[in-house]
């Protein structure tokens, strides 16, 4: 086809084009950067308004602006006679995680009020400044439990080894709030001093304190905490046993497989679904078959078992074994909207000729809207351009979102054939398809020399398939 020519232009009609957008994205662009400008210099003005109200709103908008223009004074702003204004300000200092306010913030621990001192631990946590480590250890021992629980929090971010000790001593505090939040945060620093503590917190009468030490020694995994971790699988708190089980998938060792095995025929349902993660997490091949007898568990579907076959599913993608494959294919028609994502996601992962046939096949199912759009979905992780025709058909599709996936493919797949199948869709009905639609195309354009595209996906709301951007 001969192209279009502007006069003495040398240029063909789409070059100029997309010239042309790119010089109105550019103007576009200066435009928003005037109007953000403009306002943190209003938030910046308000911050010295007479009325409290206005400044502890201006405190409150500035962190989220994220401007270094917003530090200063916000700083100033700790010395704030109102209270309101000063806890804003120490808030909005730790989303913008300036340096320049570790001291002025560690001033405010010594301050009376339980809410300054709680952002104040908060922000000095997201900083992440080594200086904040002995003040916040000071904070473990503040007569307000709620100040105590949110410095074993910003410890707990700072990952200093000198806050183990004094973190352990809280293990034995009075208040349950606080042995709480000490064993979350231990789990976080690591190290082996705290797990025997830690395993002692197995018995504690506190059913959340029984559920952190849990979960912290399953991060920290040392051998010595498997045979009580065990136990905890039989823990009096539903809690404390999904906990467990979800943990001794991070946990590493191989002597749970039984027990966890065991847990995919408990009654809780969290519990199933908790045991079938953990089994995906450790990798072994005895969890298989018992995998796909809980993939095809029909026992209690009426209600809210699809988290567990979803779970099997995810399980069984991560084990790689071809056993699983006819399962999947037949979990690829579950009544559920998620489990036949999670399915054809697992079959992905199997990978082969079976697996790409059964996606293609998925893609054309007359009767199944979620089976589509599950296919076209994982066909564009799956780098095989012969999915590209199959796909485009999909841009038809009478269902919204099988569309909009069938979209997102065609443009990870980034085969120029589907450029203009895909350009109607700028004008569809749906604004997600729409979004999409124009993502893939200048993802596709971003192959051509001189043309810059976006690598970044919109993030349209489903309302059918779980949402990973």
């Amino acid at each position: 086809m001969i192209m279009n020519r502007v006069p003495n232009s040398g240029l063909d009609a789409v070059t100029i084009k997309r010239l042309t957008f790119l010089l109105l994205s550019w103007l576009l662009l200066g435009f928003a950067k005037a109007a953000f400008a403009d306002k943190v210099e209003d938030q910046l003005a308000q911050l010295q308004d007479q009325d409290s109200g206005w400044r502890a709103d201006a405190a409150s908008q500035l962190g989220h602006l994220g401007d270094a223009r917003a530090v200063e004074p916000l700083i100033a702003s700790l010395k704030d006679q109102d209270s309101r204004v000063r806890e804003s300000a120490t808030a909005s200092l730790g989303f913008l995680g300036d340096k320049r306010a570790v001291e002025p913030l560690i001033a405010c621990l010594k301050d009376q009020d339980w809410q300054l001192v709680n952002n104040a631990t908060e922000a000095l946590g997201k900083l992440g400044d080594s200086r904040a480590v002995e003040p916040l250890i000071a904070c473990l021992k503040n007569q307000d439990s709620r100040v105590r629980c949110e410095a074993a929090g910003g410890l707990a971010k700072l990952r200093d080894a000198r806050a183990v000790e004094p973190l352990i001593a809280c293990l034995t505090n009075e208040d349950c709030n606080t042995r709480d939040d000490a064993a979350d945060a231990l789990g976080s620093l690591g190290g082996t001093r705290a797990v025997e503590p830690l395993i002692a917190c197995l018995k504690d009468h506190d059913s959340w304190v029984r559920e952190s030490a849990a979960g912290a020694l399953c991060t920290l995994g040392d051998k010595r905490a498997f045979e009580p971790l065990i136990a905890c699988l039989r823990d009096e708190d539903e809690f404390v046993r999904y906990k467990t089980a979800t943990g001794l998938g991070r946990f590493g060792d191989a002597r749970a497989v039984e027990p966890l095995i065991a847990c995919l025929k408990d009654q809780e349902w969290k519990m199933r679904e908790s045991a079938a993660e953990a089994l995906g997490q450790l990798g072994d091949k005895r969890a298989v078959e018992p995998l796909i007898a809980t993939l095809k568990d029909q026992e209690r579907k009426e209600f809210i078992g699809w988290n567990v076959r979803k779970a099997a599913a995810e399980a069984l993608g991560k084990l790689g074994d071809h056993r699983a494959f006819e399962p999947l294919i037949a979990g690829l028609k579950d009544e559920d909207e998620e489990v036949p994502f999670a399915c054809a996601e697992a079959i992905g992962k199997l990978g082969g000729q079976r697996a790409f046939d059964a996606l293609i096949a998925g893609l054309k199912d007359p009767d199944s809207p979620t089976l589509r759009g599950s296919a076209a979905r994982v066909l564009g992780g799956f780098g095989d351009a012969r999915a590209v025709e199959p796909l485009i058909a999909c841009l038809k599709d009478e269902d919204q979102e099988v569309r909009q996936w069938a979209a997102e493919a065609l443009g990870k797949l980034g085969d120029k054939r589907a450029v203009e199948p895909l350009t109607p869709l700028l004008k569809d009905q749906d604004e997600n398809v729409r979004k999409v639609a124009a993502w893939a195309l200048a993802k596709i354009n971003s192959e051509q020399p001189g043309i810059q595209g976006s690598n970044s996906l919109p993030a349209p709301v489903s309302r059918r398939y779980p949402v990973t951007y």
